[in-house]
């Protein structure tokens, strides 16, 4: 979840609204009629994202956000050159165990052609994984290979360059006057979107005004939200326009509506229509894990599923970003100060009640 905490600058352009409307139009009557065309859907979420004034205001808010954590960053200013000219010189003047095939060649047992399928025990070379055993053996192959532990790697290259370049696979950088990398230190990310997978962040009156839908992930980019009667579902809106009580009744709604679901399923021992799940003799194992126990009280699930928790905000996320801060979940499972451990809902709620109401919250779906 990111947050733009200085008031975002709306221009008004209608003229483009329109202009977006209407190749949205156009690309949907495509799609349609070329269904196999999967760009289509990709070029149309990119164009929902930036549909109004506020959406493509949002939208260069995050870029600017986001850039500084990017691995690869617009700003040059972000980047850092790694310099391994040294640790790649020491390996260069060291030892390595090699490996002398067959046909005279001496390679190191971990390098290429070879990635260590063989090595080498008491001076002789050892085929690994072998036979149907799987355990180191002499095997013919092995038995015409010669060991040399501790060979000179200098003398399997013609050059320091040659070790550096075609052994290690650095590039000179003559900026830098070094072998090594450019990249980003503060890198959080190579690929996001807002919405993305969890477009549905939060709720809103279906009269706000403010708001954006981001775009949506190839896995969801036909799924139709379904929101109570009155708001919809949106990935990015002003605080003072969330309705974070419907949003946590809607939930609650929602969870018991999927409870009894599961209990019919695990009950009947029928599966409805489009269920991917399993029905076990300890419960209804759905997406990998264990989703409804036999047994199990509504009230239990709705605890275990932190349903029924004391959460002020009830939005759950894994990182809070902004122009200042990286924040991430697992920094507050540790203990806080070697003494006190810190809740990371508190903390969302504490970062939440920190902003001011005209500031905006936004959805990010990232990877790295």
């Amino acid at each position: 979840m990111a947050a733009v905490q200085a008031p975002i600058t709306i221009e008004e352009d209608k003229a483009k609204d329109l202009e977006i409307a209407a190749v949205l139009a156009e690309l949907k009557a495509r799609k349609d009629a070329e269904k196999d065309n999967i760009m289509l859907g990709v070029y149309m979420e990119e164009l929902k994202n930036l549909r109004s004034s506020f959406a493509r205001a949002v939208n260069r808010e995050i870029v600017g956000i986001m850039d500084f954590y990017s691995a690869d960053p617009i700003n040059p200013e972000y980047l850092s050159f790694e310099d391994y000219t040294e640790e790649l010189r020491k390996e260069y003047n060291s030892t390595a165990d090699c490996i002398k095939l067959a046909q005279g060649k001496i390679v190191e047992a971990n390098g290429y052609p070879l990635w260590g399928r063989f090595v080498i025990r008491n001076g002789k070379v050892f085929q690994r994984e072998a036979g149907p055993l799987k355990h180191e053996k002499r095997t013919k192959r092995a038995k015409r290979m010669r060991a040399l532990p501790d060979y000179p790697r200098k003398k399997l290259y013609a050059s320091f360059a040659d070790y550096a370049e075609n052994g290690r696979g650095f590039s000179y950088d003559e900026e830098h006057g070094g072998y090594g990398f450019i990249y980003n230190p503060n890198a959080m990310w190579d690929w996001y979107q807002i919405g993305g997978r969890w477009p549905e962040m939060f709720l809103v009156k279906d009269s706000c005004t403010d708001y954006s839908v981001g775009e949506r992930s190839w896995c969801n980019e036909d799924y139709e939200s379904v929101a109570p009667e009155g708001y919809i579902w949106v990935c990015a809106a002003k605080k003072k326009d969330i309705e974070w009580q419907a949003m946590r009744e809607w939930r609650e709604k929602k969870a018991r509506e999927r409870f009894s679901k599961l209990e019919k399923i695990f009950v009947t021992g029928q599966y409805e229509e489009g269920f991917r799940g399993a029905i076990t003799p300890q419960g209804v194992f759905y997406h990998g894990e264990m989703e409804y126990f036999k047994g199990e009280a509504v009230e239990d699930y709705l605890k275990r599923n932190d349903i029924l928790d004391n959460r002020k905000y009830p939005v759950y996320v894994h990182d809070i970003v902004d122009a200042d801060n990286w924040f991430n979940r697992e920094d507050f499972e540790w203990i806080n100060n070697g003494a006190v451990p810190v809740d990371w809902p508190e903390r969302i709620d504490e970062y939440i009640d920190s902003l001011e109401d005209e500031d905006v919250l936004v959805g990010v779906d990232y990877h790295i």
